[in-house]
C-alpha cells in the first residue's frame, strides 16, 4: 500500500483516513456535483479509500471494501479512465456488490499513479442515479489525480529525504557532514534555489571553488546549467550547456552512468580534450568530480564540483561526494513536483473561477493572481452572473490561506453562495445570512470574507448598486467625473462566525459612466503598511481621466503586484456604459 499521513478524526480508520485527500474529494465533489467521491488505492484483495466523501454507512467509517466491491479495480488493471452511465446496464459490473451496498449507479474514475510510476488506484466521482459524464468531467478528475499523484510523490521523496538525514545523525564526523548537506538543501524548494544550496554546502564542508547542477533539456536535447539563485550570468562558469555525449565530464558521467573523478586540470584535458576553456586554453580549475543525479519524473541531471588545487580523493572524501549527489538529486526531485504540483492547482483554481456574463449596458473584467509565496492557487474569488430575473450579481470573496485546502473550501462557498444569490427579489444580506446558515450547519468550518451586491435597473440611464458586506474590503465607486469613493458601511461579520447576527444592504446610484471596484485585500495589504493606507492608495490610482477599458484599468492597477505580494490578489470591476 502507498504510505499515507492519517490526520481524520476517530469517526474513520485513523490509519486510511487522510485530510489532504478528504478536501481533494471534496473538491471534486464541488467542481462535478456529485454525491460521493473516492482516492482509491487498490490492494490484491481489497480497496481503501485515503480519500472519501459521502459514503453511506458503515463503508464511509471503514474507508475500505473487498473487491467484490470495486469498481476501480478496472481502472487499476486497464491504467485507462472508466465511464460508467448505468452500471446496471453493463454485465460485468451489474452484480458487483457496490451497486447495492455502496448505491453506486453512475461511475467515472482516472488513474492515480504512485511515486514509481505505476498505477496504484483511482479518483473516482461516483452518482447514485444514472449520469452522462462529459469529457470535462473526465478532465477535472484527471487534474485532481495528478494532484494527488504529486503528493504521494512528494509524500516519498520526503520519507526518503527524513530517512537520510536519521540515518546520518547516527555516528561520527562523517555523517555530521552529511547532516550539514541535508540541512543545507531541506529548505530549497525550486530548482536554483537547490543550485545555490548546493554550491553553498559543497564550499562550506568540501571546500570546492564553484559548483554547477545540470539538468537534461527535453527540448534541445543538451544538458543546461541550473542558474543558482542570487549567481550573477557573469559567474555562470565554462559549462552554461553542453551536448550530450562523451565529449565533457558531466556529459560523459551522465552517459556511463557512474562518477567521474578528475585530480587535476591534466588529467582532464587528457581524457576530454573538448573541455578546454573558450579561449583555448586550460580549462580553469584544477581537480573535479562530476556524479550523475537519478531524478524522478525522467528529468536526469549532474552535478559537478570544481576546486582550484589538485586533489587525490580518499574514498572518505568520495563518499562525501556522492552522498551529496544522493541529497542534491532528492532535491531536485522535491523541486521538479513542487513545481508539478503548482501547475496542477492552477489549472484546479482556474476551473473553479467562472467566465463573465455580458449584460446589456454594462462592462466587466476580472483579474486573479496568486500569492507569489503560495501554491499558486488560494482561496480568494471572484464571481459574476445573472440571477433568475436577469439582474447582474458581483461576488468577491476571500478564504483564510491561500493552498489547496484554501481552493477547497473557498469552491464550496463559492458555489453554496452563486445558488443563494441566484434567487432574485431579495436583498444580498438574505445571500450572504443563508450562507452564513449553511457553513454552520454543515459545519464546513469556513472562515471568509465577502462582498454580494446586485445592479438594479436606475433612473435616466443609471443604474443602483446593492450591496452588502461580510468583514471584507469595502468597494471603491469611481464617478464619471473621476472622483473615487469608497463605500465605507458599518462593518458586519465575517461569513462562518454567527449564523444568528443580522446583515445588512446598502445601495448607491450609478450614474452612466460609473465603475465599481471589488477587489481583496492582497491588493492594498501590504507588511509594514496598514489597510486604510492601501485602500487609500488604490483609491488615487483609480481616480482621475481613464478614458480606457475595464481591462487596461485593472492591468494598471496590478503593475507592480506580481512578485511583491505575500497573498492572493482577486479584482472584479464593473462600468455603466454611457448612453449612446
Amino acid at each position: 500500500m502507498v504510505p499515507v499521513t492519517s490526520t481524520d478524526g476517530p469517526a474513520d480508520d485513523p490509519v486510511i483516513a487522510d485530510a489532504d485527500f478528504d478536501r481533494l474529494v471534496a473538491l471534486v465533489r464541488t467542481l462535478l456535483d456529485v454525491p460521493t467521491a473516492l482516492v482509491t488505492l487498490v490492494e490484491p484483495d481489497e480497496q481503501v479509500f485515503p480519500g472519501a466523501v459521502g459514503l453511506p454507512l458503515p463503508w464511509q467509517t471503514l474507508r475500505r471494501t473487498p473487491l467484490s466491491h470495486s469498481f476501480c479495480q478496472y481502472v487499476r488493471h486497464s491504467a485507462q479512465p472508466l465511464v460508467v452511465s448505468d452500471a446496471r446496464q453493463v454485465e460485468v459490473l451489474a452484480d458487483n456488490g457496490a451497486v447495492g451496498d455502496l448505491g453506486v449507479i453512475a461511475y467515472c474514475g482516472v488513474p492515480l499513479l504512485g511515486p514509481d510510476g505505476e498505477v496504484v488506484g483511482a479518483v473516482c466521482a461516483i452518482d447514485g442515479r444514472p449520469r452522462e459524464w462529459t469529457d470535462t468531467d473526465v478532465a477535472v478528475l484527471t487534474q485532481v489525480a495528478g494532484l494527488a499523484t504529486s503528493e504521494l510523490r512528494l509524500r516519498a521523496a520526503t520519507r526518503d529525504a527524513e530517512t537520510a538525514r536519521r540515518a546520518a545523525e547516527q555516528a561520527g564526523e562523517q555523517n555530521r557532514l552529511l547532516l550539514r548537506f541535508a540541512e543545507s538543501l531541506a529548505d530549497a524548494v525550486t530548482l536554483p534555489d537547490v543550485a545555490a544550496a548546493v554550491t553553498s554546502a559543497a564550499t562550506e564542508v568540501l571546500g570546492t571553488s564553484r559548483s554547477y547542477l545540470g539538468l537534461v533539456d527535453p527540448r534541445t536535447r543538451r544538458l543546461q546549467l541550473v542558474p543558482a539563485a542570487g549567481r550573477r550570468d557573469d559567474e555562470a562558469g565554462e559549462w552554461p550547456s553542453l551536448p550530450l555525449g562523451t565529449d565533457h565530464p558531466p556529459s560523459a558521467a551522465l552517459a556511463a552512468g557512474r562518477p567521474l573523478f578528475l585530480p587535476d586540470a591534466a588529467t582532464t584535458l587528457a581524457r576530454f580534450p573538448a573541455a578546454s576553456s573558450a579561449a583555448g586554453g586550460p580549462v580553469p580549475f584544477e581537480a573535479s568530480a562530476h556524479l550523475p543525479l537519478p531524478v524522478a519524473g525522467d528529468v536526469p541531471g549532474t552535478l559537478s564540483l570544481v576546486w582550484d588545487a589538485p586533489r587525490a580523493f580518499t574514498p572518505t572524501e568520495e563518499g562525501l561526494v556522492l552522498a551529496l549527489a544522493r541529497y542534491t538529486a532528492q532535491a531536485v526531485a522535491r523541486a521538479v513536483l513542487l513545481a508539478e504540483q503548482e501547475s496542477v492547482a492552477t489549472t484546479l483554481q482556474r476551473a473553479l473561477l467562472g467566465e463573465l456574463p455580458a449584460p446589456p449596458g454594462l462592462e466587466l473584467a476580472a483579474r486573479y493572481l496568486p500569492s507569489s509565496a503560495g501554491a499558486q492557487v488560494g482561496g480568494d474569488w471572484w464571481d459574476a452572473f445573472e440571477d433568475s430575473a436577469g439582474a447582474p450579481v458581483l461576488v468577491i470573496g476571500d478564504v483564510t490561506g491561500h493552498d489547496v485546502r484554501a481552493a477547497a473550501t473557498m469552491g464550496q462557498l463559492r458555489s453554496m453562495l452563486r445558488g443563494f444569490a441566484f434567487e432574485s427579489g431579495e436583498p444580498p444580506e438574505r445571500a450572504l445570512g443563508r450562507l452564513d446558515a449553511a457553513v454552520a450547519g454543515l459545519r464546513v468550518g469556513a472562515l471568509a470574507t465577502a462582498v454580494v451586491a446586485r445592479v438594479d435597473p436606475g433612473d435616466g440611464g443609471g443604474r443602483v448598486l446593492a450591496w452588502s458586506n461580510a468583514g471584507h474590503p469595502p468597494p471603491l465607486l469611481r464617478h464619471p467625473d473621476g472622483t473615487v469613493e469608497v463605500l465605507a458601511s458599518p462593518p458586519d461579520l465575517l461569513v462562518g462566525l454567527d449564523p444568528d447576527r443580522p446583515r445588512a444592504t446598502h445601495r448607491t446610484r450609478l450614474a452612466p459612466g460609473s465603475t465599481v471596484l471589488l477587489y481583496t485585500d492582497g491588493l492594498v495589504e501590504r507588511r509594514r503598511t496598514d489597510l486604510d493606507s492601501g485602500i487609500a492608495r488604490l483609491a488615487g490610482a483609480l481616480a482621475g481621466d481613464d478614458p480606457g477599458s475595464l481591462d487596461d484599468l485593472l492591468d494598471r492597477l496590478l503593475t507592480g503586484v506580481p512578485g511583491s505580494t505575500d497573498d492572493d490578489v482577486a479584482l472584479l470591476a464593473l462600468r455603466v456604459t454611457p448612453a449612446s
